[in-house]
């Protein structure tokens, strides 16, 4: 008895990723998903992102796609032996060529790709809400990128294609955002106040993260985190800086808080009071501030009054 040949794989770049993406929908599109359908949504909506991402960049420029651009071999990459660019490189190279990616898109993107490193290493960590939620939010940057992007550069054959899987994920989505919309009405009345101490959460991307009493709780996914570690994670996972940029900073981008002294104050933050501007936060003392400057001494943050020299009281206290 022989065994029957088996049919060849075809898997083009733009397939493939729309595979990924028809798998994601089919995990996250039940009544309750489990723990091995939150496992491969998280992992197949990274793949599928970063395929896609990579595929546009190689149909603007191939070399592009390499980790070290110039260094690019046309053999290797048609054999696919090459090392390839992390996706924030991508990201980043795509802009460059005026591809439009949001800050919190790409804070999305690389919050994702952190959920799917701590699933392989260490298994299943992240809250089912904030999973479900991130989820929906990539989705949505996908179906706007692949209409604006991809579709418009591929065959009249590939773009059936196309239109028949993003068809499956546009009647999905709005099942899988139902969940979170039960969640966000049960929340809003612990929130309705605090809009100062309100901000987006780096896990699940809600409005829904209450950074009050010294403490950071998201009410929505119900995760929470050490003080003294959330301004690099906020960092990361809502303004999408890569850990890459703090390498060389010991705090990552905490400073000096001026009124508490602690170490946990962010230069950049939004709160929902005023969702779209930037705000200085200390989630040591959960204080939100406006016009903090360096003192031209010591370098500590203070509230620097008009007319005033950017010189601290303390330093102009010891300069007699």
């Amino acid at each position: 008895m022989t065994a029957s040949t088996p049919a060849d794989m075809s898997y083009p770049p733009i397939r493939n990723g729309m595979d990924y993406l028809r798998s994601v929908v089919d995990h996250l599109d039940c009544e309750e998903p489990g723990e091995r359908d939150l496992k491969y949504a998280v992992l197949h909506l990274q793949a599928a992102t970063e395929v896609l991402l990579k595929a546009l960049l190689v149909s603007l420029d191939w070399t592009q796609v390499f980790s070290k651009p110039d260094e690019a071999d046309r053999l290797a990459y048609q054999q696919g032996i090459f090392h390839s660019c992390k996706i924030d490189d991508a990201i980043k190279r795509l802009r460059e060529r005026g591809v439009e990616i949001s800050p919190e898109d790409k804070g999305n993107i690389t919050n994702l790709a952190q959920q799917r490193n701590r699933l392989q290493h260490f298994g299943l960590t992240a809250a089912a809400p904030a999973i479900e939620s991130r989820a929906a939010q990539v989705l949505d940057f996908l179906i706007a990128f692949v209409d604006d992007h991809l579709r418009p550069g591929v065959q009249e054959v590939d773009q059936r294609h196309l239109d028949q899987e993003m068809l499956r994920v546009r009647e999905a989505l709005p099942r899988i955002r139902s969940y979170s919309a039960i969640i966000m009405k049960r929340i809003e009345p612990t929130l309705t106040g605090r809009e100062w101490h309100t901000l987006r959460c780096p896990d699940c991307a809600k409005w829904a993260l209450l950074a009050e009493g010294g403490e950071t709780r998201c009410l929505f996914c119900e995760t929470d985190w050490y003080v003294e570690f959330f301004p690099l994670v906020y960092a990361v996972g809502v303004l999408g800086h890569s850990q890459r940029d703090y390498r060389k900073t010991p705090g990552g981008p905490a400073e000096q808080c001026p009124d508490c002294d602690t170490y946990a104050l962010i230069d950049e933050a939004y709160v929902a009071a005023r969702p779209n501007e930037a705000v200085q936060y200390c989630f040591g003392c959960s204080t939100p501030f406006q016009g903090l400057e360096p003192c031209l001494r010591c370098g500590r943050l203070f509230q620097l009054p008009e007319d005033h020299f950017a010189i601290c009281n303390d330093c102009m206290g010891s300069m007699g």
